[in-house]
């Protein structure tokens, strides 16, 4: 069975989702589509859009983790769909396979654990972090 319907089937409960969660998980859909047509001049602009990316999912992150949960969850569907029609090496950059390597290691398991990028300082850099809840957000 095909990575993607695997990870359908266990997604077929999504009825639990709120309004909020929904219009993040089809954000993620559209962001996706966006990220996986970019063209970039430079490495200098590659480096840009990922950073504003990364600010953007620490922020909602800190808002609404639920929200954000619904939001990587959508990523990784759409990355998975997209690693099914496309070559890993048909024009994405360094950082595009960085982060799709996030986006579909991403699992909203039992252990609500997930691996994320957290800014160090800003304009200082990344790191990858590990985040392991105590319990699920209400």
């Amino acid at each position: 069975m095909p990575v993607l319907a695997q990870e359908n089937s266990r997604l077929s409960d999504l009825e639990h989702l709120t309004e909020s969660e929904w219009f993040y998980m089809e954000k993620a859909t559209r962001d996706a589509a966006y990220e996986h047509d970019l063209q970039f001049k430079n490495q200098s602009d590659e480096i840009d859009f990922w950073t504003d990316q990364r600010r953007f999912e620490q922020a909602l992150s800190q808002k609404n983790l639920r929200d954000y949960k619904a939001y990587r969850q959508g990523k990784k569907l759409a990355y998975l769909q997209h690693t099914e029609i496309c070559k890993a090496t048909d024009g994405h950059g360094d950082f595009y396979l960085r982060q799709a390597s996030m986006y579909l290691q991403f699992e909203e398991g039992a252990t609500h654990s997930y691996v994320t990028f957290s800014e160090l300082e800003r304009g200082r850099g990344w790191e990858v972090s590990y985040v392991l809840e105590e319990k699920d957000p209400q």
